[in-house]
């Protein structure tokens, strides 16, 4: 079989860890994961580093905070009042959170509560950090037409 070419759609497993070498995403736990090279479907250092390789070859990206879920933010940390929340339930401290920050709805995590506000992270919960996927390609779809 040819290598990897963009284009192509595969089938692949990959294994997402922290600098600690904690996994935090595996799909070796279920089905393969299928992408099409070229179709916006993954990070482009992906494409990039299979482009070439035969299937069953690994292939490790290691991707700097930049460019994988963006540098850590402090001005993303931030402390709301509650009469400014609309809270259907007490929030607790590592919950994720919606709320809405300058009229858009945004995903966040609640670091602190009192009795009058609550603190937030904006940022992805991986910002900051370093992160490795050992990928390895199944197979690779004929193409058609």
């Amino acid at each position: 079989m040819p290598p990897i070419q963009d284009g192509d759609t595969l089938f692949l497993h990959f294994t997402s860890t922290r600098p600690d070498g904690e996994v935090f995403e595996d799909t070796r736990t279920g089905e393969p994961v299928r992408v099409t090279l070229g179709a916006n479907q993954v990070n482009p250092l992906f494409e990039e580093a299979l482009i070439g390789r035969e299937a069953g070859e690994p292939v490790t990206v290691v991707l700097p905070p930049e460019k994988a879920y963006g540098k850590f933010r402090r001005k993303l940390v931030v402390t709301i009042k509650r009469r400014k929340l609309k809270l259907d339930h007490e929030p607790v401290p590592g919950e994720f959170l919606r709320v809405e920050v300058m009229g858009k709805s945004c995903l966040v995590t609640v670091l602190d509560v009192d009795e009058k506000s609550i603190t937030v992270d904006a940022n992805h919960p991986l910002a900051g950090e370093t992160i490795a996927y050992a990928i390895t390609v199944e197979a690779i779809l004929p193409r058609t037409g």
